[in-house]
C-alpha cells in the first residue's frame, strides 16, 4: 500500500490540479476515493469526446466490479480516440483490474498516474484544446511547467504513445525497450494465465474427490462412471494443455536463443554503425582537410597576387607616410593657431565682460545722473522758493520801514506816549533782524547750489573723460581684433591651399578607399544609426534650450551650454570616427604584420634554404680544391713524361745518326728483308750491331716498359683532361651558382633588414596605436562622463530656468509696476530732456563702438566656422560618395518598383479593357432599354389621350351632380335656419362626405389605370426598375407614364396628393399646382393632373467611343416631354 504522503502528494501534483481546473465544481475532488471512482475521470473525457464509443460509468459506492467496469469503459475510450482520431498508438496502458481493486497501491497510483497523462494528451490534441489551454493558463507558473513536462512525455517521449509521424525518428534502443516491455508483459500475463488454470484444475480434483467422498458406493454407479468420463476429459485436456505448455515453452526457448542472435547482431551492427561513422567523420574531416587545402591553395595565389600588389603599394605607402606626417605637422599648426585663437577668444571674452561690466557702471552712472538732476531741479524749486519769500519780505521789509518811518515822524508831531513808541521800534528791529537772517540763508544757499552745481560739473567732466578713455581702449581693441581678422584671413587662405592639396590627396585615397567601401559601409551604417540616434538627442536638447531661451531670453549660460555640448557632440563624432578610421588602420596593420610574419616564413625557408646551397658549395669547394691537388700531381707526371718522351726522342736521333754513320740509310731500313740483307752483306754492321744488340736488349726493356708506362700515362692523361673538362664545367657551373647565391644572400639579407626595419616600424605603430587607442578609449569614458554631467547639469539647467521662469513672471509684474511709475515719471522726465540727448549722443557713440565690435566678433566666428566647414569638407565628401552610392541603390531599388508597377498597370489595363467591353454591351443593352420605352411611352400617351376625354366626361358629370347638391343644401340651409346647431352639423358631415365620395372616385380610376400601365411595364421588359430607380436619382418631377393629382377644397384648405408611381421607390415631389380662384358662389374644388415622360435619361460613360452615335439619338430624343395639366374650377 502506498503511504499518506505520497497519495497527498499525488493529489498536490499538477495533473489533479489541472483535472480540478476543467472541472465545473472543483470542490467535487477533494480526496483520492473521489479520484479512484472514476466518475470525474469520465466527465472530463466527455469534455473531450461528447459521443464516446463506451457507456456505462456510474458512482461504484464501493464496489470494486463497478470500478473495474468504469475504469475499463475509461480505458477503451481513451485508446480509441488516440487510434481513431489521433492516428497514434498507445504503448502503455494503466491496469483496469487494478485500479478497481487496489487503488490506494503504489502500483495503482503509477496506473492512476499513467491514465491522467494519457487524458492529458487526448485534451491537449483534441479538437477542443483551446478550451483546456485556457484551464491550463489560469493554472500557476510552476504547474503550468510541469504540465508541460508531462505533455511531452506523452506528445515527444514515444515511450507511451506511438506517433505516426515519429516512426522513422524512433530509435532502436527505444524500440528494443518496448519489445523488452512487450515480453515482459506476455510472460506475467501467462504466469498469470496458468496459475488461474492450475486454480482450475486443483478446484476440478478436489471437486471429484469430495464426490467421491460423499456419494454412496453401490448406489450411484451411472454417476460414478459420468464422472470418470469427465475426469478422463480433464486430463486429456490437461494433457493437451502441458503439450501445448511445452510446445510454448520450446517456442520461447527458440525465441530466447533468436532474441540472443539478434542481439549479437545488433551488437555487431552497433559495432558497424560506429565503425562506419567513424570513417564517416574521417572522411568528412578528410574532406573539410581537402575543402581547407583547397581554400588555402586559393588563398595562398590570391595572398601572392596580394603581396605583389602590397609590394607595388609599398612605396605608395612610404609616400603616404611622409604625407602624414606633414599633415600631422600641419594638424600640430593648426593646433597650435586654435590654442592661439581660444586664447585670443577668451581675452576677447574678458574683454566683453569687462566691456559688460562698463555698461553697467555706466548704467549706474546715469541712474545718479538722473538723481543728481532731480536733486538739483528740487534745490532749484526750493531755490525759486526762497527767492519769492526773500522778495516778498524785502517789500514786506520795505513797507515796514516806511511804515516805521512814516509812524516815526506822526509820532514826533503827534507827541504820543512813549508805549507807542517803544511798540514800533520792536517791531522795526524784529524785522530788520528777521531781513538779515533772510539774507544769510539766501547767500548760504546760493553758495551751496553754486558749490553742488560745480560738484555736479567736475562729476561729469570726470565721467567724460573716463568714457573717453575707455572709447580710446576700445578703439585700441578694435584696431587689435582688425589685426587678428587679417591674420585670420591670411590663415584662412593658408587653410584654403592646404584643403586644396588635401582634396588632391583625397583623390589619391578614393583610389584605396573604394577596396575598402564594404567594409566601411556596416561601420557607416552602425555609425548612421548612433549619429541619428545622437542628432535626435542634439534636436530633443536644441528644442529644450530654445524653449528656455524663449523662456528666458537674459540666460546666457543656456547658450555656453548649448555650445558646449554641440562642439563636445562634434568632438564626440570626430572622436568616434578617428576611433574607426584608428580600428580600421589597426586592422590593416594586424593584416599587414601578419603578411610579414608570412612573409618573415617564407624568407626563412629560403634563408633555410640557401644555408643548405651554402653549405653544398663549401663541400663543392673542398672538392674542386681535391681536385686541383689531383690535377697538380697529374701535371708533374705528365711533365716527367713529356720529358721522358723528348729524351726518348734524342736516343732515335742518335739511333738515326748512328745509323747514318754505317751508310745505312734510314729508307732502305723501312723495310725489314731489304735491312736484314743489308746488315748481313757487311761484317762491320754485324759486329756493330752485336754490339749493340747487348745494349739493345737493355733498352728494348726499358723502351717497353716506357711504352707501358706511357700507354698508361696517356690513358691516365685523356681521362684526367675529360675529368679536368667536366670539372672546368662544374667550376664554371659552380662559379656562376656560387655568384647568384652570393646575389641571392644580399637581397635576402637585404629584404631580411627591410623586414627588420619594417617590423621594427610596424611594432612601433602597434604601439603608438595601441596607446593612441587607450588613450582614445579613455577619452570616450571620459567623454561619456562629460556627457552624464551635461545631462545632469541640462536637467539642472531645466530646473533653474523653470526658477528663473518665474522670476521672470515676478519681474515682469515688477516691470508692469515700472511702466506705471514710469508713466508719472514721464512729466519730471521732459523737463531733463537736454541732459538727456547729451547723454543719449554718447550713449549712441558707445553703442556705435558695440555694434562695430559685435559685427567684428560675427566676422569672426564667421571665419571660424569657415575654417571649421574647410576641416568637414573631407567628411562632408566622404558621406556624399555614401549617399550617392545608397541613392544608386534606391534607385535600382526604384527602378525595379517601377518595372513591377509597369507590369500592374499593363494588367489593369487589360482589366480596363474588358470592363470596357462589358460596359460597352451594357450600353448596348440601355440603348435596347430605351428604344422599348420610347414604344411603351408613345402606346401610354395614346391611352392617357383616351383615358383623358372619359376623365373630362366624368369631371363634368361630377361637377353638376356637385352643382346640384350643393344648390340643394344651399336651400336645406335656408330652411333649415331655425333648426338647432345638431341639424346643421348633420349638413355639414354630409357636404364633406360628398366632397371625400368624389375625390375618392377620381383617386380610384387613377389607382386602376396605374395599376395597368405598371403590369403592361413588368410585361414588357424586366429592367425598368433599375432605370426607374436610376431616373428617381434626378431631381425630375416624374418617371415616364407617371400622373399626378391634387384636390383642393376651400372649406377645409387643405390639400391630398396622391403620387403613384410603378417602381414605388421615388421619392414625393411638391408638383406644380396652380392657385385657385375662390368663387363668392360655392367652396372652390381644384383637380391638377400632369403627365411628364421624360424620355433617353439613362447615362452613358464619358469616354465610350462607341455611344457617339447614341448620343445623336438620345440628344435627339431628350426634348420629347409631355405636360398636361388641367385645372377645373367649380
Amino acid at each position: 500500500m502506498a503511504s499518506v504522503t505520497d497519495i497527498e502528494d499525488f493529489l498536490q501534483g499538477p495533473l489533479v490540479t489541472w483535472l480540478r481546473a476543467c472541472l465545473d465544481n472543483s470542490e467535487r475532488l477533494t480526496d483520492y476515493e473521489d479520484l479512484a471512482d472514476g466518475v470525474v475521470i469520465y466527465e472530463v473525457l466527455l469534455l473531450i469526446d461528447p459521443e464516446p464509443m463506451y457507456h456505462g460509468v456510474i458512482p461504484s459506492l464501493g464496489n470494486p466490479l463497478q470500478r473495474i467496469r468504469n475504469f475499463d469503459c475509461i480505458i477503451k475510450n481513451i485508446k480509441t480516440l488516440y487510434e481513431e482520431e489521433l492516428c497514434q498508438l498507445v504503448v502503455l496502458l494503466p491496469d483496469s483490474v487494478r485500479l478497481g481493486k487496489e487503488p490506494e497501491s503504489k502500483a495503482g497510483l503509477e496506473d492512476m498516474q499513467l491514465l491522467l497523462l494519457l487524458l492529458l494528451g487526448c485534451a491537449v490534441q483534441c479538437p477542443n484544446k483551446q478550451r483546456f489551454i485556457e484551464h491550463i493558463k489560469t493554472l500557476s507558473v510552476e504547474a503550468q511547467h510541469c504540465i508541460v513536462h508531462c505533455i511531452k512525455q506523452v506528445t515527444e517521449s514515444q515511450e507511451i504513445v506511438l506517433c505516426g509521424d515519429h516512426e522513422k525518428s524512433l530509435s532502436q534502443e527505444q524500440m528494443f525497450t518496448h519489445i523488452q516491455h512487450l515480453i515482459k508483459e506476455r510472460d506475467k500475463y501467462l504466469q498469470v494465465w496458468i496459475g488461474q488454470e492450475d486454480r482450475k484444475c486443483a478446484g476440478v480434483v478436489m471437486g471429484n474427490e469430495r464426490l467421491n467422498a460423499t456419494t454412496p458406493s453401490g448406489g450411484e454407479r451411472g454417476e460414478s462412471q459420468h464422472l470418470a468420463v469427465e475426469l478422463a476429459d480433464w486430463k486429456a485436456r490437461l494433457r493437451k494443455q502441458r503439450q501445448e505448455l511445452e510446445e510454448k515453452s520450446e517456442a520461447l526457448a527458440e525465441t530466447k536463443e533468436e532474441l540472443e542472435h539478434n542481439k549479437i547482431l545488433v551488437a555487431k551492427l552497433r559495432n558497424e554503425m560506429q565503425d562506419l561513422k567513424q570513417q564517416a567523420r574521417a572522411s568528412k574531416a578528410y574532406r573539410d582537410e581537402v575543402d581547407a587545402l583547397r581554400e588555402r591553395a586559393e588563398r595562398c595565389e590570391k595572398l601572392e597576387g596580394e603581396i605583389t600588389r602590397y609590394r607595388d603599394k609599398l612605396c605608395d605607402m612610404e609616400f603616404y607616410k611622409s604625407r602624414v606626417e606633414e599633415l600631422r605637422q600641419d594638424n600640430r599648426v593648426l593646433e597650435e593657431t586654435r590654442e592661439m585663437l581660444e586664447e585670443q577668444l577668451a581675452r576677447a571674452r574678458k574683454r566683453g565682460d569687462h566691456i559688460i561690466q562698463l555698461e553697467a557702471s555706466i548704467l549706474q552712472y546715469k541712474q545718479t545722473i538722473n538723481d543728481l538732476v532731480l536733486e538739483r531741479d528740487a534745490n532749484q524749486e526750493k531755490l525759486q522758493q526762497l527767492y519769492e519769500e526773500n522778495s516778498q519780505l524785502t517789500i514786506l521789509s520795505k513797507s515796514q520801514l516806511n511804515n516805521s518811518a512814516y509812524e516815526s515822524d506822526h509820532l514826533e508831531d503827534t507827541d504820543t506816549g512813549s508805549g507807542d513808541n517803544s511798540l514800533s521800534e520792536q517791531l522795526t528791529s524784529n524785522a530788520q533782524a528777521r531781513a538779515l537772517r533772510l539774507e544769510l540763508e539766501n547767500r548760504r544757499l546760493a553758495s551751496t547750489v553754486e558749490s553742488l552745481q560745480e560738484a555736479a560739473l567736475q562729476h561729469t567732466n570726470e565721467q567724460i573723460l573716463e568714457l573717453e578713455k575707455e572709447k580710446k581702449k576700445l578703439s585700441l581693441q578694435v584696431d587689435d581684433l582688425e589685426e587678428n581678422k587679417r591674420k585670420l584671413m591670411q590663415h584662412n587662405t593658408e587653410l584654403e591651399t592646404s584643403v586644396k592639396n588635401a582634396q588632391r590627396d583625397t583623390k589619391k585615397m578614393q583610389e584605396l578607399l573604394e577596396t575598402l567601401q564594404h567594409q566601411l559601409q556596416i561601420q557607416s551604417e552602425s555609425l548612421s544609426r548612433d549619429k541619428q540616434r545622437l542628432e535626435r538627442r542634439v534636436q530633443e536638447l536644441e528644442a529644450s534650450l530654445d524653449v528656455a531661451k524663449a523662456q528666458a531670453d537674459r540666460l546666457g549660460e543656456l547658450e555656453d551650454a548649448k555650445s558646449k555640448i554641440a562642439s563636445l557632440e562634434r568632438d564626440v563624432g570626430k572622436l568616434k570616427e578617428s576611433l574607426e578610421a584608428k580600428s580600421e588602420m589597426l586592422e590593416k596593420l594586424t593584416c599587414e604584420v601578419e603578411m610579414n610574419s608570412k612573409e618573415k616564413l617564407d624568407l626563412t625557408k629560403n634563408l633555410e634554404e640557401a644555408n643548405i646551397q651554402i653549405v653544398r658549395y663549401h663541400e663543392r669547394e673542398r672538392e674542386f680544391k681535391d681536385l686541383e691537388s689531383r690535377y697538380a700531381i697529374d701535371h708533374k707526371t705528365l711533365s716527367v713524361l713529356q720529358k721522358d718522351l723528348v729524351a726518348e726522342k734524342l736516343n732515335t736521333q742518335q739511333l738515326k745518326s748512328s745509323l747514318d754513320k754505317l751508310g745505312l740509310p734510314v729508307d732502305k731500313l723501312s723495310d725489314p728483308d731489304n735491312a736484314l740483307d743489308t746488315i748481313l752483306s757487311r761484317p762491320e754492321i754485324l759486329k756493330m750491331v752485336r754490339q749493340r744488340l747487348s745494349l739493345d736488349e737493355t733498352t728494348k726493356c726499358d723502351l717497353s716498359h716506357l711504352n707501358e708506362c706511357n700507354a698508361r700515362l696517356e690513358v691516365n692523361i685523356s681521362t684526367l683532361q675529360s675529368q679536368i673538362s667536366s670539372l672546368t664545367s662544374q667550376l664554371t657551373a659552380l662559379q656562376l651558382a656560387n655568384s647568384q647565391l652570393v646575389a641571392e644572400k644580399e637581397e635576402v639579407i637585404k629584404e631580411l633588414e627591410k623586414v627588420q626595419t619594417d617590423q621594427v616600424t610596424l611594432q612601433a605603430l602597434h604601439e603608438q596605436l595601441s596607446v593612441q587607442y587607450e588613450s582614445q578609449r579613455n577619452d570616450k569614458e571620459f567623454l561619456k562622463t562629460t556627457l552624464r554631467d551635461l545631462r545632469i547639469e541640462h536637467r539642472n539647467l531645466k530646473e533653474a530656468n523653470e526658477l528663473l521662469s518665474s522670476v521672470n513672471e515676478t519681474l515682469t509684474a515688477d516691470k508692469d509696476n515700472l511702466k506705471d511709475e514710469s508713466k508719472s515719471l514721464n512729466n519730471l522726465r521732459a523737463e531733463h530732456s537736454k541732459l538727456k540727448d547729451d547723454f543719449r549722443s554718447l550713449f549712441t557713440s558707445n553703442e556705435k563702438l558695440k555694434k562695430e565690435y559685435r559685427a567684428l566678433q560675427e566676422e569672426y566666428k564667421s571665419l571660424r566656422v569657415e575654417s571649421g566647414k574647410c576641416k568637414l569638407s573631407l567628411t562632408e565628401l566622404n558621406g556624399e560618395l555614401e549617399t550617392r552610392n545608397d541613392k544608386i541603390t534606391g534607385l535600382e531599388v526604384q527602378v525595379s518598383k517601377l518595372t513591377s508597377q509597369c507590369e500592374m498597370l499593363t494588367q489593369i489595363k487589360t482589366s480596363f479593357e474588358e470592363d470596357r467591353r462589358s460596359l460597352m454591351e451594357y450600353v448596348r443593352q440601355l440603348l435596347d432599354q430605351y428604344h422599348e420605352l420610347l414604344m411603351h411611352s408613345l402606346d401610354d400617351k395614346e391611352h392617357y389621350h383616351a383615358e383623358e376625354k372619359m376623365f373630362r366626361d366624368k369631371v363634368n358629370n361630377l361637377n353638376r351632380q356637385k352643382e346640384k347638391l350643393e344648390e340643394k343644401i344651399m336651400e336645406h340651409y335656408f330652411k333649415l335656419e331655425s333648426c338647432p346647431a345638431k341639424k346643421k352639423s348633420f349638413g355639414a358631415t354630409l357636404v364633406k362626405r360628398m366632397r371625400k365620395a368624389g375625390s375618392e372616385l377620381i383617386s380610384k380610376s387613377r389607382k386602376s389605370w396605374h395599376e395597368d400601365t405598371a403590369r403592361k411595364g413588368t410585361d414588357s421588359d424586366t429592367s425598368l426598375e433599375e432605370v426607374r430607380s436610376r431616373q428617381a436619382d434626378g431631381l425630375s418631377l416624374g418617371t415616364p407614364g407617371t400622373r399626378r393629382t391634387v384636390y383642393y377644397s376651400g372649406d377645409e384648405n387643405n390639400s391630398t396628393t396622391n403620387d403613384q408611381d410603378d417602381s414605388k421607390s421615388l421619392p414625393s415631389e411638391t408638383p406644380r399646382t396652380s392657385t385657385p380662384q375662390h368663387e363668392p358662389a360655392g367652396p372652390p374644388l381644384l383637380v391638377y393632373n400632369r403627365l411628364t415622360t421624360v424620355l433617353g435619361r439613362n447615362p452613358t460613360p464619358p469616354h465610350s467611343p462607341a455611344l457617339s452615335q447614341s448620343s445623336k439619338k438620345q440628344s435627339s430624343n431628350e426634348s420629347i416631354s409631355t405636360d398636361y395639366d388641367y385645372y377645373s374650377y367649380s
